[in-house]
């Protein structure tokens, strides 16, 4: 879906319809950046539904633009009928206008997060009037050792979530977003209908026709919200975790630089045209060992594909272990956002051998660990790739050995990029974290 640039919209046959449409966008953004004001969330939130649902009446005002209206906009009338959270907007935006204000509740969720996995969080939802002690869901860890742990890695989240009497199973932002999506489809189809062109985009929504999930429609700006209303605060020392998002533009003076000191080491980084990731991932690491050589360091990248093609790059620098917990689940948020289907990352990492005595010592604590610059590969289908090289110091003397190659195998650390693929987490995890009791019988760290 392609959200009109006001400037443009109005050569557009549809342009009121376009116009209301992007006037909830704007409007939802209001109550997203007001979700921890409770009235001001509760004027946008309900602003948001009732331009939401004008956004039909309008449509059906410019009918006579649009060929066979009536036959094809039954189709999509019993369509939005059919659909439990489209009945609950309609019936929400009768009730502001005719009744009053939505029955609107704050719930709080407080997570322990200690883990790449899902299963290993532990979590509970509370009224927030009620949200006294968080730290009470700890009382539910049995083992000493695993509480040590987590006291020492671990991550307390405390997530609000804004839901309506009636729609107790959705997060309102998430709802409205849903409804926006399901509208934007509408008016795409309406253009098909036409069989005229979009006009120019603020904008793409990056979900193709074929994913059957309720992203589609969204923008990119209106999925993964959740950090947004979220605090983190590391269990260790009791601080509040603030991460950042930097963006860098990349000027001529910046290209001149990277060549002073790297030479040619960039170029065919990502292999030659059309090459597939496999291609590619060995592009990356070869480039990245120069880099590694020249600078005895690699920052961690991530870069996602769709289709093969390169759609997103960015880097991570987590200060603990704590942070990469979080890191990895923001990570997971931009494939979601960027309908990545493979990814691809750079870096060092810490390895050592399973320390079956001490199930909970890792690998950057073990007295056996050694160093690696890897590349991994992971897939929404097919086997993952980790390429390797054992990194050795001694003073002022730093080596690379050998590339490896391991094929398949587990990446721990990617587990949430796999739940927001709808792919099963890999049995043969879940056997080794039963058998060591958290994570550590990974390799690669």
């Amino acid at each position: 879906m392609r959200v009109p640039d006001r400037s443009h919209v109005s050569s557009c046959p549809l342009a009121p319809v376009h116009r209301r449409l992007e006037d909830a966008h704007q409007q939802w953004h209001q109550a997203e950046r007001a979700y921890f004001h409770p009235e001001h969330f509760r004027i946008a939130i309900q602003t948001t539904v009732q331009t939401l649902r004008t956004v039909t009446f309008i449509l059906q005002n410019n009918k006579e633009k649009i060929p066979n209206f009536n036959l094809w906009y039954e189709g999509w009338q019993n369509d939005l009928a059919a659909d439990p959270l489209m009945r609950w907007m309609v019936n929400a935006r009768n009730r502001i206008e005719k009744q009053g204000d939505l029955e609107i509740h704050s719930f709080v969720r407080a997570e322990i997060i200690a883990s790449h996995m899902s299963s290993e969080t532990l979590s509970v939802d509370m009224p927030a009037s009620l949200f006294e002690n968080p730290l009470s869901i700890l009382d539910r860890i049995p083992s000493s050792d695993l509480r040590d742990y987590i006291f020492k890695h671990g991550i307390l989240r405390i997530q609000r979530r804004w839901v309506e009497n009636t729609l107790p199973n959705h997060e309102l932002l998430d709802a409205t977003a849903t409804a926006y999506g399901r509208l934007s489809q509408l008016l795409d189809d309406a253009h098909r209908q036409m069989e005229s062109q979009l006009p120019t985009s603020l904008g793409e929504n990056v979900y193709e026709e074929d994913e059957s999930d309720s992203k589609k429609g969204r923008l990119p700006c209106m999925i993964g919200h959740a950090d947004i209303r979220s605090l983190n605060i590391e269990l260790s020392n009791k601080n509040l975790i603030e991460l950042e998002k930097v963006t860098h533009s990349f000027e001529d003076k910046d290209a001149k630089e990277v060549i002073r000191r790297y030479g040619n080491a960039h170029e065919g980084m990502l292999g030659p045209k059309n090459a597939n990731v496999e291609t590619v991932i060995s592009s990356l690491f070869s480039t990245a060992r120069k880099v590694f050589e020249i600078d005895h360091y690699h920052q961690t990248m991530i870069f996602l594909f769709r289709r093969g093609t390169l759609i997103h790059f960015f880097g991570i620098q987590p200060e603990n272990h704590a942070q990469k917990y979080l890191l990895m689940k923001r990570v997971a948020r931009e494939v979601t956002v960027y309908q990545a289907d493979s990814l691809i990352q750079l870096g060092e990492m810490w390895f050592a051998p399973a320390e079956l005595a001490e199930p909970f010592m890792r690998a950057d604590e073990s007295p056996r660990r050694r160093e690696a610059l890897t590349a991994t590969l992971i897939r929404r289908q097919g086997e993952s790739i980790i390429l390797f090289a054992e990194i050795t110091r001694n003073g002022d003397n730093v080596a690379l050995g050998d590339t490896e190659v391991q094929q398949g195998g587990s990446a721990f650390a990617f587990s949430s990029v796999y739940e927001v693929w709808g792919r099963p987490v890999p049995s043969e995890w879940k056997e080794l974290v039963k058998e060591s009791g958290n994570e550590k019988i990974d390799k690669f760290r």
